[in-house]
């Protein structure tokens, strides 16, 4: 069995300001994401942790240094695991968001099943980037625990998933602060999510 720590990045830009960042590479804060990334290096001191995977945008590489810095592990990287394409969202603050595109703005929260953003991807199309390589990186660590690096919406989308969920009532899922932890099962049985 393989156990996958699946981590949100710490506190970033986007947070603090409140701008959907999706794909736009922004660092992380100068006072609470270091706080963080510091009180995640603690969590993570007694846990065995045989590779650390990340998005390849700044936010979750450098929240993975918590693990894979102390541990003496490489990062490795992979643009599957980023956040979600928000296209014309990008660089918008959220307020401005749910004035500019109010249905998709509630579909967003909601009813992830229904959203598509101009130019951006859908929650299906999340699915089909990141599960895949989730996947290969359960196979490649057979029977090894993992810290993968991830963000927020993404996360909320593949762990309604991996909960037997479907993409309407994966909406409602809240990621984490910090981690959930996968069990990747034989090929008979589902990955469960404990």
């Amino acid at each position: 069995m393989t156990k996958i720590y699946l981590v949100r990045h710490a506190e970033a830009e986007g947070n603090l300001y409140r701008i959907a960042h999706g794909h736009y590479n922004g660092l992380i804060t100068d006072w609470r994401g270091p706080k963080q990334i510091r009180a995640l290096a603690q969590r993570f001191e007694g846990i065995r942790v045989d590779a650390v995977y990340s998005s390849d945008l700044y936010r979750t590489q450098t929240t993975a240094q918590a693990v894979y810095v102390p541990k003496h592990l490489p990062l490795h990287t992979s643009p599957a695991f980023r956040e979600v394409h928000m296209g014309a969202w990008e660089g918008h603050t959220w307020q401005e968001v749910s004035r500019l595109w109010p249905e998709e703005f509630y579909h967003f929260n909601r009813r992830i099943d229904l959203w598509q953003p101009e130019g951006g991807e859908n929650a299906r199309q999340v699915l089909e980037r990141y599960l895949p390589a989730l996947e290969e990186v359960a196979r490649a660590h057979d029977g090894e625990t993992i810290a993968l690096f991830s963000h927020g919406a993404a996360l909320r989308i593949v762990l309604g998933t991996l909960q037997g969920l479907t993409l309407r009532e994966a909406a409602n899922v809240i990621a984490a602060p910090f981690w959930s932890t996968i069990e990747s099962r034989p090929p008979e049985e589902r990955a469960r999510l404990t």
